[in-house]
């Protein structure tokens, strides 16, 4: 089977699965596909797109069903597509800057995000996490944006490990939920890691957590 192949009847699979059985795609609807693919969209980013599709037909449109049609959700993947390109651009600029500068940069919006929350809790673990990146400042080292990202795993971890118990609980379970639909799909691997990134989620939205590399 061509890769080409491989990408349509994945995202097939992906929207079929969710919406259920009985459909069938239409030659406009796999255009659709091919053409996220010739654009070089990863499956992945289609598939957030379907799923927030979803979340919003049934939430706005008040349906109890799902959409019956790959059309609906083509304008919430292009939307994903945007923010896609958002992120990979942004972190292109950030390689581009020199390390020591952008480490400088990362460090100061650091300091701006302790001096302005109010808990306690959450302050010590912005001041720990600043002083892992001020230790990188006069590295120089290409691999500083891998660092940083390590950094602020480090950081979502220190804080999930520091909640009580049943509130790790009640995150872990959250997490596994949102996957529960998609993971017949995924390996252990691939499961373990999408609940990590959405326990992280739920952590930056529930405790209103800022991203230490994010200028925004």
């Amino acid at each position: 089977m061509t890769y080409k192949n491989t990408y349509a009847k994945d995202v097939e699979s992906y929207f079929l699965f969710h919406v259920g059985k009985g459909i069938m795609l239409s030659p406009k609807e796999y255009e659709l596909i091919m053409k996220w693919k010739s654009r070089g969209v990863p499956k992945e980013v289609v598939f957030k797109g379907i799923s927030r599709a979803i979340d919003n037909y049934r939430k706005k449109i008040e349906r109890s069903g799902f959409p019956r049609s790959l059309i609906y959700c083509a304008s919430f993947i292009e939307e994903e597509i945007k923010n896609y390109s958002y992120r990979s651009q942004t972190e292109s600029a950030m390689i581009e800057l020199k390390p020591n500068d952008f480490i400088k940069r990362v460090v100061n919006r650091l300091a701006n995000l302790i001096a302005s929350e109010k808990r306690e809790m959450i302050r010590r673990h912005y001041i720990e996490a600043r002083k892992k990146v001020s230790d990188l400042i006069n590295l120089n080292d290409e691999g500083i944006f891998k660092m940083l990202e390590e950094i602020e795993e480090e950081f979502y971890e220190s804080f999930f490990q520091s909640l009580p118990e049943s509130e790790q609980e009640r995150i872990i379970s959250k997490a596994e939920e949102m996957i529960s639909k998609r993971s017949r799909f995924m390996t252990e691997r691939a499961r373990r890691e999408s609940v990590l990134a959405f326990r992280n989620e739920i952590l930056a939205r529930d405790y209103e957590l800022k991203s230490i590399i994010s200028y925004n």
